[in-house]
């Protein structure tokens, strides 16, 4: 049954009053909410859509949590070890209505959003083109994980976290930070601080090392599974590009792996509809400081790589001798080296 709004201020902070008032006040209807990450959906897009989904329940409003797709092996390691299950898959958009987590572009929302309702954006990465025809709630800061900006609603709502919650978020979190050693703000440090008591996950360390180590773990999937797995897409002056993440525990595995998504790169590049793919390889032996880049077929792709970072020859690749992020660092400089050449 659904709940009747919570808008009382007895015993309540007013501040905590005012973020359910303005959390409250969307056009949602009497139509189901779906909150969703995007396309290849991960750990922060899945624990921040089900935590997301639990907080507007509590406030009244019908909401659902979804996922894009079929989820890596760190999350299901995750879910499963909380006795959870994986939300609904929901592949088109069109005729629902969302609240977007963990993105803000229609190249990495599911298909027909431009046709859907889009009532709220959460997100950590860069301002995208979704466009909406009235002003919505948006929330976007300079956090290592979305989860940290859901935690902040709990807070400000003053909605109580329970364990199951708790535990999907701080999901999130370890995923995204990388045990909270990469991009980590004060925020986060706040939101692990009291997630972790809360989780009741007495060695988060092991526990991160675990669903690490699944995330690198493709046993039963096809080559082209395995790209698509931790893929996004981009643009940028006019020019598209793909962007595979794919993760080893040994150096040897990179070498088998190397021709497989080189072949599925060659496929995929005209069924994705973009300019250029490229798969980064993130060895997690620990025996190499240094990220491997493979390059697409695409025009330009291996020219505009070269234009914008320092990378050397290797055995049928390139590589690059630092440990770069997908969205702090490689994104972001390809992106302006794009619009630097369009404009020389």
């Amino acid at each position: 049954m659904k709940k009747e709004p919570v808008v009382k201020t007895e015993g309540k902070d007013p501040a905590a009053h005012a973020h359910r008032s303005m959390l409250l006040s969307a056009p949602y209807g009497k139509e189901t909410t779906w909150v969703i990450g995007h396309r290849s959906p991960d750990s922060d897009a899945v624990g921040s859509a089900i935590a997301y989904a639990y907080l507007l329940n509590e406030l009244g409003i019908d909401a659902k949590a979804a996922v894009s797709g079929l989820l890596n092996h760190e999350t299901q390691y995750a879910l499963k070890s909380f006795g959870l299950s994986s939300p609904p898959v929901i592949k088109k958009a069109e005729g629902k209505q969302f609240i977007l987590v963990d993105h803000s572009s229609y190249s990495q929302a599911i298909e027909g959003m431009k046709k859907a309702k889009v009532l709220g954006i959460f997100d950590h990465h860069g301002i995208g083109d979704i466009e909406t025809t009235q002003p919505i709630n948006i929330r976007s800061a300079a956090v290592g994980a979305t989860a940290t900006l859901v935690w902040l609603s709990f807070k400000e709502t003053g909605v109580d976290i329970p364990q199951e919650i708790a535990r999907v978020l701080l999901m999130a979190l370890l995923s995204d930070t990388r045990n909270m050693s990469r991009n980590v703000s004060g925020t986060d440090r706040e939101a692990f601080a009291e997630l972790v008591p809360l989780a009741e996950i007495a060695d988060t360390d092991a526990f991160y090392t675990a669903m690490a180590s699944c995330l690198a773990d493709y046993g039963g999937m096809t080559a082209k599974e395995i790209f698509l797995s931790d893929y996004k897409e981009y643009e940028a002056a006019g020019k598209k590009f793909g962007i595979s993440v794919v993760r080893a525990n040994a150096s040897e595995t990179i070498e088998i792996m190397k021709p497989q998504m080189q072949e599925v790169m060659r496929e995929y590049l005209p069924e994705s509809r973009q300019d250029m793919l490229y798969t980064i390889f993130h060895d997690r032996s620990g025996d190499r400081p240094h990220s491997l880049v493979l390059l697409a077929h695409g025009k330009g792709a291996e020219e505009l790589l070269r234009e914008t970072f320092p990378c050397e020859d290797g055995k049928n690749c390139i590589l690059i001798r630092q440990n770069l992020s997908r969205k702090t660092d490689i994104v972001p400089s390809l992106s302006r080296k794009l619009k630097e050449l369009k404009y020389q």
